[in-house]
């Protein structure tokens, strides 16, 4: 019913429009409303619904006129059929039809799949998206004013549940339901998970990562981090789709291969034990907190490597603390407990070698 009231109206607004250029007389109001609006030439006169939905911002305007995509079929008459109508796919190839079903459609199939949700000629939202959604021949009002998820005028609505603009066709998913009552779920912009061009399947990429990894993401930023490198750099793609396994974990010998691993009593430690590979607000990316080898958490402030010196390796003030301390309980230096015989001063590093696994 909607639908065909929607139709309709499109087909008064052009009658209109053909009988004011007959010269038959119509109300002031109705002749305002269909003056083809400035710089519509021609086409305006009888599309005057498409020409004035041409002006709005969210419009093909800023690079198209209308010839652009329609091509003269019989040069120097009108009428039905005169310009060819193209499809979607001829200037997007990479877009794939929503939702899953219609992924693989092409051509003419595909277009009608896209003009569900978007109108080519111009809409006062964003992204060619139209005022009116069509799923199973019912139109949604929709507004979509703003690039964001869970916000008004977003994708998904915070004050009316169920009537954003992924939100008015979705029934059986697990979030954002057309019901209004779905699963709790990321709040930021949708298709930074769901790809447009993937039939808005979810895919994690390197833009989206830092949303289910906000940990890693913050640590990555910090001074003692690995940037420039990237996540793929130690994490290859090993399924698109977000969830367990999707990438890989690459060994630090990949890129260390001279490190040697620290065994003390011949009990090789992982490099993770004492280093966050992320990043950490410590020197030499040293974790904050540190477990040892009996299970005790130790905090570590690391943040020189003269020696024997508050936030070095062994500590002057608090024995027993430093980073290389926190763990030692038989050594007859620097120690856990604070206690052992008197030792170089200097950096550890200059007979202890990382290379080598600390062995002096």
């Amino acid at each position: 019913m909607l639908v065909r009231e929607h139709r309709s109206l499109a087909a008064w607004v052009r009658l209109v429009a053909l009988l004011a250029g007959m010269g038959v007389p119509i109300p002031r109001s109705a002749a305002a409303q269909t003056a083809p609006p400035p710089g519509a030439g021609v086409c305006g006169s009888c599309h005057y619904d498409l020409a004035l939905a041409y002006t709005f911002p969210a419009g093909h305007a800023a690079a198209l006129d209308c010839i652009a995509c329609h091509g003269d079929r019989r040069p120097g008459h009108v009428g039905q059929r005169h310009r060819t109508i193209p499809n979607c796919a001829d200037c997007h190839g990479d877009v794939h039809g929503h939702p899953a079903k219609t992924a693989g459609q092409r051509g003419r199939r595909q277009t009608r799949t896209c003009l569900n949700c978007h109108d080519p000629h111009g809409t006062a939202n964003l992204h060619l998206v139209g005022n009116l959604v069509r799923w199973r021949q019912h139109l949604y009002d929709v507004s979509f004013t703003v690039d964001a998820g869970l916000a008004p005028g977003g994708l998904a609505s915070p004050t009316d549940p169920g009537s954003g603009m992924c939100e008015v066709c979705h029934r059986k998913t697990d979030f954002y339901p057309a019901s209004g009552h779905g699963d709790s779920h990321f709040s930021e912009n949708c298709p930074l998970c769901h790809d447009h061009t993937q039939a808005f399947a979810p895919v994690a990429t390197e833009d989206n990562c830092m949303l289910c990894h906000q940990d890693e993401a913050a640590r990555h930023a910090m001074p003692s981090g690995h940037a420039p490198q990237t996540c793929t750099t130690c994490h290859a793609e090993q399924n698109p789709t977000p969830g367990p396994g999707h990438r890989a974990i690459e060994a630090c010998q990949t890129c260390h291969p001279s490190t040697q691993t620290h065994a003390p009593n011949g009990v090789a430690l992982p490099c993770v034990q004492c280093h966050d590979p992320h990043g950490s607000s410590n020197i030499k990316l040293v974790r904050e907190t540190i477990t040892t080898p009996s299970g005790a958490d130790k905090p570590i402030v690391f943040d020189n490597l003269t020696g024997l010196a508050d936030g070095s390796f062994a500590s002057a003030s608090a024995p027993g603390t430093g980073v290389c301390e926190t763990c030692h309980t038989t050594t007859n230096h620097y120690r856990m407990d604070g206690t052992g015989s008197p030792h170089f001063t200097y950096s550890c590093l200059g007979c202890h070698r990382h290379d080598d696994g600390f062995r002096p």
